[in-house]
C-alpha cells in the first residue's frame, strides 16, 4: 500500500487504521491549522464502480445530516492515482468502545451518554437513514469548546435510505446489537431496528457487557441502575420491533424521565481524566468512521483489534478462554475461537452452537485458513466458493464478489454463522438431529435436505465426522440453543 503524502491540501501525518476496503489517515489542513480524518478508498477497489458508489454514498449521508451529533465530512476528493477520499472529523478521545475498556463507567455517565447517542441517531432518522450498525466502536468522542465531549455517530458504510429501505435486505450488523429482523434475509430493517442497537448500546454502557440471549434486566448485572431505567432499556430490546420505542427521541425522552424521577442527574461532565490505557487505544483507532464500506470492519474488528469481543455472552467477549462455548483441550485453534463462537451464537437456532461450527471447520478444512481447492472453485477455512460467499458477506452481493486471497477467517467463518441463521430456519420440520442437519444443508443445500427428511445419503459420511467432532468440541454437559 502506497503512503501518500497528502489528500488535496491536507497533510497525511500517520495511518490511524486500515480496513478491507479503506483505510483512514490523520491528516493536517495546513489552512485552517485543524487535524482531520481523512478516509481512502483501498487501491485494488478503485475501478471497481459499485464500490466507487458506496465510498461516495456513505460521504453524501454524513454531509445530509451535517450534525455535530455525527461525524462532519468537510470535503472529498480524488488522489492522483485516482483513489476517492473525503475528509471528516478526527475524534481525539477515541471511541465508546476505547472508554468502556478502560473502566466502568459511573450510572449518570452512562446514561448520559446514551441520551447523547440517542439524540444523534434522532437526527439520522430524521433524514429518512437507518444505521444498521449501532454499536460502541461506531461512537465517537472528540474534545469540544471549553473542554467538554462531544458525543458523535459514526460510519454508514452499511446504512439505507430512502427507496433502498424497502429492497432485498440481506443480514448485516454486529452480533450483540442488531436487531433480530437484521439477521434474516429480507428482513427490512427499519429505523426500529436502530432502536434496538440503541438498547443495546445502552446496555453495555450501564453494565459493561452487551445484552445475551436471556435478556436480563440490566439491574441483575448492576444492581444500581433503577427499576425505571431498566423498563426503557428492556422495551428496546423487544424481540417484535412492533413493542420497541416508535423512535429514538422517545427513547431519549423516557431515559430523561425515568433518571430524572430515581433522582439521577445527567449534567455534561468536564473534559474527562482518561486512563493511559485508554488515550493508547485513542491514539492507535480514533477512526472518524467505520474502517469497510459496507461494514466489513465490523468483522474485521471483532476480532484481535478489540480483544475478541464478537458475541453477546461474557464468556464469547474475551474469546471463551474457560471453555464455555468450546472444550480448551482439543484441537479449536485459539486463535479462531472468538470467531467460531461469534457464528455459533449468532442467533437461537435449534443444533447451532460454537461446537457445530467447529467440527464443520474441521470436517471442511482441518482449521486450514489457506485451504485452495481451485479444482471446486472452494478456498479458505470453510471451503466457500466466492459466488456463495458473496450472499453471506457482512453487506451481501452488494459488496464485491472476493477473491479468493481474501477469503480470511475475518471473513468466512462468521458468513458460515449468518448462512446457518438464514437458511436454518427452512429445516425446522425436518426430522433427526438438527446440527447434522445444519451441517449437510452447509454442504449440500437446504433444499436437498428438506427433500430427503434428513442428510441426504451420499453426505452420511460427512455428518458422521462432524459428528465425531462436535462431541470432541461440545463441552460437558452444554445443550444447543433451544
Amino acid at each position: 500500500m502506497d503512503t501518500p503524502s497528502a489528500a488535496g491540501r491536507y497533510r497525511i501525518d500517520r495511518l490511524l487504521g486500515s480496513g478491507a476496503f479503506a483505510t483512514v489517515w490523520l491528516g493536517h489542513d495546513e489552512e485552517l491549522a485543524s487535524p482531520v480524518a481523512i478516509k481512502i478508498l483501498a487501491e485494488h477497489w478503485v475501478r471497481r464502480t459499485d464500490v466507487r458508489d458506496r465510498f461516495v454514498q456513505e460521504a453524501r449521508l454524513l454531509r445530509r445530516v451535517d450534525s455535530h451529533r455525527l461525524v462532519q465530512v468537510f470535503d472529498i476528493g480524488e488522489l492522483p492515482d485516482g483513489r476517492p477520499y473525503f475528509v471528516m472529523t478526527y475524534a481525539d478521545q477515541g471511541t465508546l468502545e476505547d472508554l468502556l475498556a478502560a473502566a466502568p463507567l459511573p450510572l449518570a455517565e452512562a446514561l448520559r451518554l446514551a441520551r447523547e447517542v440517542a439524540l444523534g441517531l434522532q437526527e439520522l432518522h430524521g433524514q429518512g437513514i437507518v444505521h444498521r450498525d449501532l454499536k460502541p466502536s461506531n461512537v465517537l468522542i472528540r474534545t469540544a469548546t471549553g473542554g467538554e465531549e462531544r458525543v458523535m455517530v459514526s460510519d454508514l458504510g452499511i446504512a439505507r435510505s430512502g427507496d433502498r429501505l424497502s429492497s432485498l435486505t440481506l443480514p448485516a450488523g454486529s452480533p450483540g446489537y442488531m436487531a433480530p429482523e437484521q439477521t434474516m434475509i429480507d428482513g427490512a430493517p427499519d429505523h426500529r431496528a436502530d432502536i434496538y442497537g440503541l438498547g443495546a448500546l445502552t446496555y453495555h454502557l450501564l453494565t459493561g457487557e452487551p445484552p445475551g440471549e436471556a435478556r436480563r434486566p440490566p439491574s441483575l448485572l448492576r444492581p444500581a441502575v433503577p427499576p425505571l431505567i431498566d423498563t426503557v432499556v428492556m422495551r428496546a430490546l423487544e424481540p417484535d420491533r412492533d413493542r420497541r420505542w416508535p423512535s429514538a427521541a422517545a427513547f431519549g425522552k423516557a431515559l430523561v424521565t425515568s433518571a430524572s424521577q430515581a433522582a439521577v442527574v445527567l449534567d455534561p461532565p468536564a473534559r474527562r481524566r482518561r486512563p493511559r490505557r485508554a488515550l493508547l487505544l485513542a491514539g492507535a483507532g480514533a477512526l472518524a468512521v467505520g474502517l469497510a464500506a459496507a461494514g466489513a470492519a465490523a468483522l474485521a474488528a471483532l476480532d484481535g483489534a478489540h480483544g475478541g469481543r464478537v458475541a453477546a455472552d461474557r464468556g464469547a467477549m474475551v474469546g471463551d478462554p474457560n471453555g464455555h462455548w468450546l472444550r480448551t483441550d482439543r484441537d479449536v485453534p485459539p486463535r479462531y475461537r472468538a470467531l467460531i463462537v461469534q457464528a455459533g451464537t449468532w442467533c437461537r437456532l435449534r443444533g447451532l452452537s460454537p461446537a457445530l461450527v467447529a467440527a464443520v471447520l474441521k470436517a471442511e478444512s482441518g482449521f486450514d485458513a489457506h485451504l485452495s481447492d481451485p479444482g471446486r472453485d472452494e478456498y479458505g477455512i470453510a471451503r466457500w466458493t466466492p459466488g456463495t460467499l458473496a450472499y453471506w458477506q457482512p453487506g451481501g452481493p452488494r459488496d464485491p464478489e472476493p477473491r479468493p486471497e481474501q477469503i480470511t477467517p475475518e471473513l468466512s467463518v462468521p458468513a458460515l454463522g449468518r448462512y446457518f441463521c438464514s437458511m436454518g430456519r427452512t429445516l425446522g420440520d425436518v426430522p433427526g438431529d438438527p446440527a447434522l442437519n445444519l451441517a449437510a444443508a452447509y454442504r449440500s443445500s437446504p433444499s436437498a435436505v428438506v427433500q430427503a427428511r434428513g442428510v441426504p445419503p451420499r453426505y452420511r459420511s460427512y455428518t458422521a465426522q462432524v459428528a465425531r467432532h462436535l462431541a470432541e468440541y461440545r463441552p460437558g454437559g452444554a445443550q444447543d440453543a433451544p
